[in-house]
């Protein structure tokens, strides 16, 4: 698995430098290319709808001016630092700063979205303008979260949630990774009241085959009993100081009643960032 196509959303704050940063040291195959995209503010929102009013148009020239000239410079520092990896800006004046990444990435046919923020809705999660798992889910698409303290750290330890759905996807990723950075995964089994102990055996057990014969620097694994499963994980990643964190966004990313995205739970400063790994993966994998 190779992220060969990068898209990422940017706001011109430290956002996208750290989204940025990422997408330059992920960002790997026989075809390097990151794509960035921007879409402006609205005049005027309700709710998540955003209404676009200037002169009975969506943008004037010179507004649209100065983001094309943003934007390459955002391009420009790319190309500074990765003179291999191919570039390309997008400005969309979508109502729905979601819908506009979601349909970038399936045109572009990325294989990475990267998510730079710093904002909490802890309180309010539907404040949110992209929900990451939501976005990997309806894409099928792997999407990366992170925050501004992941801004000069490095992947190193990467805590991987074991469960028996689709493993090998995250297989995939990691494989991917261990090429680019040199790994210590700590693979996490999560132990609930009504688990079957023979099924969350065998999925550990098909993990480590797995893995068995990649070239990793060193894999362990841990078995803790949690109330809540999600919970359990996002704790355990603060206790082992996690840089990366892949999880299934369809089962591993809700905390709460309000159902947040983990990444909501960590502070600004935070260094783990949070890999939705999309289904897409397989079929790139082969």
């Amino acid at each position: 698995m190779q992220f060969n196509t990068i898209l990422v959303p940017v706001d011109f704050t430290v956002n996208t430098r750290v989204a940025i940063e990422k997408a330059i040291a992920i960002c790997d195959g026989p075809n390097p290319a990151i794509h960035v995209i921007h879409v402006p503010e609205p005049t005027s929102v309700f709710g998540n709808y955003r209404i676009f009013f200037t002169d009975g148009h969506y943008a004037d020239e010179r507004e649209d001016s100065r983001l094309q000239l943003r934007l390459k410079e955002c391009l420009l520092y790319i190309s500074k630092l990765r003179s291999d990896i191919t570039t390309c800006y997008w400005i969309s004046y979508s109502t729905s700063v979601e819908r506009a990444i979601k349909e970038k990435a399936v045109d572009i046919a990325a294989d990475l979205i990267i998510i730079g923020k710093n904002s909490r809705h802890s309180v309010l999660p539907f404040l949110n303008t992209v929900v990451p798992s939501r976005l990997s889910k309806s894409t099928g698409i792997s999407v990366l979260t992170v925050k501004p303290g992941a801004l000069s750290s490095h992947v190193k330890t990467v805590v991987v949630p074991i469960s028996p759905k689709h493993p090998e996807k995250k297989v995939a990723v990691i494989n991917g990774l261990g090429n680019k950075f040199h790994l210590h995964i700590r693979l996490l089994l999560l132990v609930e009241k009504d688990d079957d102990p023979q099924t969350l055996q065998n999925s550990l057990l098909n993990m480590c085959r797995m893995l068995k014969y990649r070239a990793l620097d060193t894999i362990s694994y841990e078995v803790l009993y949690a109330g809540n499963r999600n919970w359990g994980i996002l704790r355990y990643s603060r206790s082992v100081e996690a840089d990366l964190l892949i999880v299934n966004p369809e089962t591993e990313t809700k905390i709460g009643w309000f159902n947040k995205h983990i990444s909501d739970e960590l502070p600004v400063n935070s260094k783990t960032q949070v890999l939705a790994v999309g289904r897409r993966v397989l079929s790139l994998a082969k």
